[in-house]
């Protein structure tokens, strides 16, 4: 998502940052997990767990998690994240459907990835709901790591179908 971000320009005024609902604070990341970053030059060195926390979930103007399981662990810390907490897939799915955001056109800016996060929420219950489960990626720990390569490849074209919607346009494809 950072990489996304600052592609597009974005860097200098989105801030990403990542914590997990049942992190252990401090732990290093899965090798699976950073064999796979390495694979895409992604660099993880570093990493260390942060568990999810009230000040992360206030601050965020947009919460992605991995599950609608995630997704209510959330909520139930901040309530009010209701309306900007989304699973990486279901926002994906509402970026592929939904019409542009409305509002002024122009460089994209940080106003206008509230807006685009606001008409997401807006849009939540007016997009074909998704099967069960499948708006959820599914934690990899323990599996082959072809299976990490495969939640990788999915996080992948889910941000490719977000981030331009994030940004006051359509992805160039439509979510399946």
């Amino acid at each position: 998502m950072r990489d996304a971000l600052e592609r597009r320009g974005a860097g200098r005024w989105c801030e990403v940052t990542s914590a997990g609902t049942w992190a252990q604070a401090g732990e290093p990341m899965q090798a699976f997990a950073a064999s796979t970053l390495a694979e895409r030059n992604v660099d993880a060195d570093g990493f260390v767990a942060t568990p999810v926390n009230e000040e992360l979930l206030k601050s965020a103007d947009l919460v992605l998690t991995a599950t609608l399981e995630h997704r209510s662990a959330v909520v139930g810390i901040v309530p009010s994240a209701v309306r900007r907490a989304f699973t990486m897939l279901e926002l994906a799915r509402i970026a592929g459907a939904a019409p542009p955001p409305p509002g002024p056109s122009g460089p994209a800016n940080a106003d206008q990835v509230r807006r685009s996060i606001a008409w997401a929420a807006q849009m939540r219950g007016s997009i074909a709901r998704a099967p069960e489960g499948a708006d959820d990626l599914e934690d990899p720990l323990r599996a082959p790591h072809d299976v990490y390569r495969a939640r990788a490849d999915a996080i992948t074209a889910a941000v490719e179908q977000i981030v331009p919607f994030l940004m006051g346009g359509q992805p160039s494809t439509q979510a399946g």
